[in-house]
């Protein structure tokens, strides 16, 4: 009996995705259930309203949204050949895009990575992980992203 049969996995590139990429690989597997790999990228409207020159700013985002599908598109195809997939582009913030594609697809699980907080920047940001769980009506596991099964009880 598959307890999962839809798998929602936000995927960012930038944190280190491997733990999470077997994580979700594994439980997929066990449950024979079909995975919804999604991509958020930044909102780049939002970009282009703050910015002069539109068209050379158009053109960057363009050659960087193809270089975001291509190098996400590769890691899929690495990561998860043999399972049944289905990748999701899409732009905006994160939390609310997975909102929408959990429901689109009538998700029952959702796997994320949680964002760095190391760094200048690390402890600023809003992180999707934190933000996600009390917005959302289905289990969410969260990988860390320094993560180490080691551990040695004390009896």
């Amino acid at each position: 009996m598959s307890v999962f049969s839809n798998i929602v996995c936000c995927i960012s590139l930038s944190e280190n995705p491997d733990d999470v990429a077997q994580y979700v690989n594994d439980i997929t597997r066990q449950n024979d259930a079909k995975l919804i790999l999604v991509h958020v990228a930044a909102d780049n409207e939002a970009i282009l309203r703050r910015t002069g020159s539109k068209s050379m700013v158009e053109k960057l985002i363009e050659e960087s949204r193809k270089a975001n599908e291509d190098a996400f598109t590769n890691y899929v195809n690495k990561q998860f050949a043999g399972l049944d997939t289905t990748i999701v582009l899409t732009e905006g913030k994160v939390e609310d895009e997975l909102l929408k594609v959990i429901d689109k697809y009538c998700a029952d699980l959702i796997v994320i990575g949680s964002m760095s907080t190391k760094g200048l920047f690390g402890s600023l940001f809003n992180k999707p992980s934190e933000s996600i769980i009390g917005k959302t009506r289905i289990p969410v596991m969260v990988i860390p992203n320094d993560l180490s099964l080691e551990c040695t009880p004390e009896f």
